[in-house]
């Protein structure tokens, strides 16, 4: 166990070096790392109607989006440029679509260095699009853990696109559905236009069962509400709700009977150690592992700082500096989204977290 510890606690720390040096090198680039956002949906959800409206407004000027198809998106009747090679377009709105025709991580890198040399716009964050039927969670693993990834770009948080009229039926029929919508920040529901108010009512109903914790925002075919913010500051201002005193360690939020996935919220009472934090993740990986669907957190540390904590099923981000601790603020909190895991489970990750060994 001792030396499973030692390696998890060498993990942290090598993480926390890295973050903070990617950090350095996109400073000495001219600006911190780039925030990316992944922006899902199942299949007829209006995630594709939604990102054709957003890439021709102006609130996307200073917006670079890596789209699936972009016959589907109708990019070629508004074109300001095209780039040297044909799967980059710039739209006359000051927005940049980028077809991936290689791997994200390749794609992103390849972007960002154009960027550098000037081949294409400054963009200033960055939104990827999945297909309908994708799990987001290895996408999340990509965005928020990988090595090449945090160099230049931070995950940002994940908006999740529902329909109004079928929203229900698809949630109760798709697992993947139901994993997009667990794992959102910012829930997007569309064709409210096209649903009655009774109808409306009962998604966000679903919504407020299945995630607790996100934005619900509303969409119909011309407008949505928010939209020049629906990518704004995610990670950054995220805010987790506060157990109220006597609630029990690992307090369930939500769960969906039909695929068992539950969300629950963890209050943690005082700063944590890096050591801690590492036996923290560790527990969570050899106990949860697959089964942990997203992990979100909002921690104060024994350095004096406050970090914001992504996860995706066994893999963790490196933790995300907010700020210094602030001990009066409620905020610290931890929610975990997994499947078939118990309370009882959930609620002993907190005895290594806040563990002084």
């Amino acid at each position: 166990m001792a030396n499973t510890q030692g390696a998890a606690a060498s993990a942290a720390a090598g993480a926390a070096a890295g973050a903070a040096a990617g950090a350095a090198a996109g400073a000495a680039a001219g600006a911190g790392p780039i925030p990316v956002y992944l922006l899902t949906g199942f299949l007829g959800s209006g995630k594709t109607t939604l990102l054709s409206r957003l890439v021709r407004s102006a609130a996307f000027a200073d917006t670079a989006v890596i789209i699936n198809e972009f016959g589907q998106v109708g990019l070629d009747h508004r074109l300001l440029g095209r780039a040297s090679d044909e799967d980059t377009v710039l739209l006359d709105s000051g927005c940049l679509c980028c077809a991936l025709n290689s791997s994200l991580q390749d794609g992103l890198e390849s972007l960002y260095y154009r960027r550098l040399r000037g081949e294409i716009p400054p963009y200033t964050r960055m939104v990827v699009e999945t297909s309908g039927l994708a799990d987001p969670a290895p996408l999340i693993n990509t965005l928020a853990g990988d090595a090449s990834v945090a160099r230049h770009y931070r995950f940002a948080g994940v908006i999740t696109t529902i329909d109004a009229v079928h929203g229900l039926a698809t949630l109760d029929a798709y697992r993947e559905a139901s994993a997009q919508a667990a794992v959102a920040d910012v829930l997007i529901v569309t064709k409210t236009d096209l649903c009655d108010a009774g109808q409306l009512a009962q998604v966000r109903q679903a919504l407020a069962t299945l995630n607790a914790t996100a934005q619900v925002r509303l969409a119909s075919a011309e407008s949505s509400d928010g939209e020049d913010r629906f990518f704004d500051g995610l990670h950054a201002s995220e805010r987790l709700p506060v157990p109220a005193p006597g609630q029990p360690p690992a307090t369930p939020l939500a769960h969906v009977l039909r695929y068992g996935i539950a969300s629950y919220i963890l209050h943690v009472d005082r700063p944590v150690s890096w050591g801690g934090y590492a036996r923290w993740v560790a527990y969570l990986q050899r106990h949860g592992g697959e089964r942990v669907l997203r992990v979100k957190a909002i921690l104060d540390f024994a350095d004096g700082e406050r970090y914001a904590i992504h996860g995706v099923r066994h893999l963790f981000s490196p933790p995300h500096a907010l700020g210094p601790a602030d001990p009066a603020a409620p905020e610290r909190a931890i929610v975990v989204i997994a499947q078939d895991m118990s309370a009882e489970e959930v609620a002993a990750s907190l005895e290594p977290l806040q563990s002084d060994r």
